[in-house]
């Protein structure tokens, strides 16, 4: 049987899923992240003064550019400034379709940082920033979205202490003022591999922090002729390691799919892996979607098939020339998908028929 005798349906209920693996090595969505009450026990006054003179649209227009902190003290003012920025259509969407975004903002104390307008636009987005794949998680400190895998591989897109920052970048207590910074948010945590922090520390992104360096070094030699890094001045080898890796950081979107990027035994490891991002939703023109991952990717890495027993033929369907086969099978499983696009990958799965055939169902 092939993949063109099944209905859509049946491709949506036993091939696609969203697993709790994934979606948790990440900033967890629970019942703690909801959206509080809206409802505000004592009002003072039912007016927003001078700005009562302003007609609705030049309101709303101007509100738009507010960041979300001082929308939400607008709403305390009056029961007139609650109905207003509820009325937003950008707030009024982003609560009904990512409500918990709010609490783990202000959680992260960088509420303030964000217009309720890049929000909106990165909701209306679905494209990673870093390889324009689908993608379901939103940067925090950036606003912008991103792919499990790019998670992964990108540094750039890594968090990294402001410790490490002074130390890896040469920069000063008061240089590091002009990053944006967050707190992380105690919990456990699966990109690359498992970690767990229940310390809430300080945070920025490793681009955040080159870019910031080269402005203040002019650039990466000078940063490297004051600061430079090797045995002499480093703790340990996988501390320089680690630093070296930072500073290594494209500054650009990826040239090549994260999926075939050959860094195993480059790559170190990263203390602070998912700690920066959320599963966010996609809010298109026919509905809101979450993404979609793939079981046969899951069922073809996990039921172990032997790769050095595939005919060729099959093997270089599957695997783009020149990748490491076992490398490619295993994290585009990791791979998550529009609900249209998802479809079309179900006709190149290799698994689809088998998964939808036997009903299997994969661990989530």
């Amino acid at each position: 049987m092939t993949e063109s005798n099944f209905l859509d349906d049946d491709i949506y209920l036993h091939l696609s899923h969203r697993p709790r693996y994934i979606l948790n090595g990440v900033i967890s969505i629970d019942d703690s992240t909801k959206p509080a009450s809206t409802i505000i026990q004592r009002e003072c006054r039912s007016s927003l003064g001078q700005l009562d003179n302003l007609p609705l649209e030049i309101l709303h227009e101007s509100l738009t550019y507010l960041d979300l902190q001082s929308l939400w003290r607008l709403s305390r003012v009056s029961l007139r400034g609650k109905a207003i920025v509820e009325s937003l259509r950008e707030h009024r969407n982003l609560v009904t379709s990512a409500g918990y975004t709010f609490e783990i903002l202000n959680r992260a104390r960088i509420l303030g940082l964000h217009s309720v307008t890049t929000l909106y636009a990165a909701l209306y987005s679905k494209r990673c920033i870093s390889c324009d794949a689908y993608g379901p998680f939103l940067l925090l400190l950036s606003a912008e979205r991103c792919c499990f895998g790019c998670l992964a591989v990108n540094q750039s897109l890594w968090m990294i202490s402001l410790p490490l920052v002074g130390e890896c970048f040469g920069l000063t207590k008061q240089q590091l003022r002009a990053l944006p910074i967050m707190r992380s948010i105690p919990g456990k945590y699966r990109v690359a591999h498992s970690v767990s922090h229940q310390r809430s520390i300080r945070l920025t992104t490793v681009k955040a922090a080159k870019e910031l360096a080269l402005k203040v070094h002019g650039s990466l030699e000078a940063l490297a002729t004051k600061f430079p890094l090797d045995a002499r001045n480093i703790a340990t080898v996988n501390k320089l390691d680690t630093l070296t890796w930072y500073r290594q950081a494209e500054l650009r979107p990826l040239s090549h799919d994260p999926l075939t990027i050959k860094d195993v035994g480059i790559r170190p490891r990263d203390n602070f892996c998912g700690m920066g991002a959320i599963p966010f939703p996609s809010l298109l023109k026919n509905g809101t979607e979450q993404g979609l991952w793939c079981r046969g990717c899951e069922f073809t890495y996990k039921t172990g098939v032997a790769i050095e027993e595939m005919d060729p033929s099959t093997l270089s369907g599957l695997v783009p020339q020149g990748c490491d086969a076992d490398q490619f099978l295993l994290r585009i499983q990791y791979r998550a998908w529009s609900k249209a696009d998802f479809l079309q990958h179900a006709k190149h799965c290799h698994s689809t028929a088998a998964v939808i055939s036997q009903k299997w169902i994969g661990s989530t």
